[in-house]
């Protein structure tokens, strides 16, 4: 059996001013994303993830769990926002969890 690992990743809407002005379709795509990582959350797939809370540089941090840097890609690749486009990968890397609560 292979070994999990945690991967690091931040998640960039397209534009700036998303987070205050979102488009109808977005909030939906949105609420497709929030549904997406709370299965993730139910399989032990996603170890964390949230908003930052502020509005002129809006992003989420995620840390997954996954076997390989391949699944940890494809779980990324199946969200929902970025299936659709309304956000980016800007920074994924595996990392190593030495203190957790």
């Amino acid at each position: 059996m292979t070994e999990e690992q945690y991967f690091y990743v931040v998640i960039k809407p397209y534009r700036q001013d998303f987070i205050i002005n979102p488009k109808e379709e977005e909030e939906q795509i949105m609420s497709d994303h929030f549904l997406y990582l709370k299965s993730l959350l139910e399989q032990q797939k996603l170890y964390l993830a949230g908003p930052t809370l502020i509005p002129e540089d809006p992003f989420g941090l995620i840390i997954l769990e996954a076997e390989t840097e391949e699944d940890a890609r494809n779980l990324l690749e199946n969200d929902p926002s970025v299936k659709a486009g309304i956000q980016q990968i800007a920074d994924f890397r595996p990392i190593r969890l030495s203190l957790t609560r």
